[in-house]
């Protein structure tokens, strides 16, 4: 029975804790010691996470008032008027944990919720090969490995900034500026670790989606039984509505503190990367499902198509009998229930959302432009 070797195995039996649910395998925040640390800080408590990250980055203010560079004229920038670094290392950490959280937290919930809704049809050997899957991958060198060097690569290149004379990150007058190096290290090892996760909720899913399952037409989440896939990506909805806040900032901090046109290339290349990042995010872990939806509307419409021909045979070519068969009309209206039919775990409802949170950066930074000209 798939459904009690799910509970058995994948921390959803009614007797543990909510909290033992979350931090089962599925929430793919194990493998390296940091990552298992702060997600599950994260997943306990998502908003408090992020408050927390959030504050770290008023380390900054401390240290910066004691040595008169918060707020100083005579500096060519001082930290009240770096906007990269409270969009970088307050704002966008404190994101990153919280989408930690909200979203990884409720990955296993996800994929208890398609098995009751009896959409998930593996069987134990084959959640086995899943689980097998899983807990190799989170474990591999290469993904333990990878989010430490790419946050030490950032760490190191921000050695270059620190020394930049006139700011207040600059080491050579400042000890303020050592903080810039923890904080690129943490929030590239943030962006390295969750994107990695995110691609295995994917393969996961397209895993247990290449096993038997059970796409049901007429389910009353009106995805065919994976709303709860749909209830997945909208915990995405908050922490991209601030990152495209945090890409806008950086636009602006680019234009505003380093004096970039606001169209230059590399603020370009930043709201792309920004779009490709936010609609990866958001589509791919359903997009491993959506075959699958193709092929239940294409079965549907031949079972239909199947009864159809088998009771134009039995009426023969009475065009009368067949316009008033109610069988006949019962199947009419089948069919364009099934070509209707949803191949992907979405509505216009959440489309919409996800339009308007891509589109946020590009409209805060219209705002700026036209107060920046008057």
């Amino acid at each position: 029975m798939p459904n009690t070797h799910l509970m058995n195995e994948y921390a959803s039996d009614s007797d543990r804790t909510h909290q033992q649910h979350q931090l089962g395998l599925f929430s793919l925040i194990h493998g390296d010691r940091l990552g298992s640390v702060l997600g599950r800080f994260a997943i306990n408590s998502p908003v408090i996470a992020a408050l927390v990250a959030a504050f770290s980055g008023f380390s900054a203010a401390i240290i910066t008032t004691i040595e008169g560079s918060f707020t100083n004229e005579r500096l060519s920038l001082d930290l009240i008027h770096d906007i990269g670094w409270w969009n970088q290392f307050v704002l966008a950490i404190a994101t990153l944990m919280y989408i930690a959280g909200a979203y990884f937290g409720a990955y296993p919930r996800t994929l208890r919720q398609l098995v009751d809704s009896g959409v998930i049809l593996a069987t134990e050997a084959e959640w086995k090969k899943v689980r097998r899957y899983t807990k190799t991958q989170l474990g591999n060198q290469t993904t333990v490995a990878l989010p430490y060097v790419c946050g030490g690569t950032a760490a190191l290149l921000s050695f270059f900034v620190i020394q930049s004379p006139g700011a207040w990150f600059d080491v050579g007058s400042y000890y303020a500026g050592w903080l810039i190096p923890i904080h690129s290290f943490l929030l590239y090892y943030l962006l390295t670790y969750l994107t990695l996760r995110l691609y295995f909720a994917y393969v996961i899913l397209k895993m247990l989606f290449g096993f038997r399952v059970n796409i049901q037409p007429f389910h009353t989440d009106g995805c065919g039984g994976l709303g709860s896939l749909k209830s997945q990506s909208g915990n995405l909805y908050l922490g991209l509505l601030i990152f495209g806040l945090v890409a806008a900032a950086s636009v602006i901090s680019n234009t505003s503190n380093y004096g970039l046109q606001l169209f230059d290339p590399y603020n370009l290349a930043m709201l792309a990367a920004y779009i490709a990042i936010t609609s990866i995010a958001f589509f791919l872990p359903p997009y491993a499902t959506s075959p699958r939806m193709h092929e239940a509307q294409e079965k549907f419409l031949e079972s239909i198509n199947d009864r159809y021909r088998a009771l134009q045979r039995n009426l023969g070519d009475d065009l009368a009998s067949k316009g008033s068969n109610e069988d006949i009309l019962a199947l009419e209206s089948l069919k364009s229930t099934a070509r209707a039919m949803q191949v992907w775990p979405f509505n216009y409802a959440a489309l919409l959302k996800f339009t308007a949170i891509v589109t946020s950066p590009f409209l805060l930074i219209l705002i700026y432009s036209l107060f920046s000209s008057l």
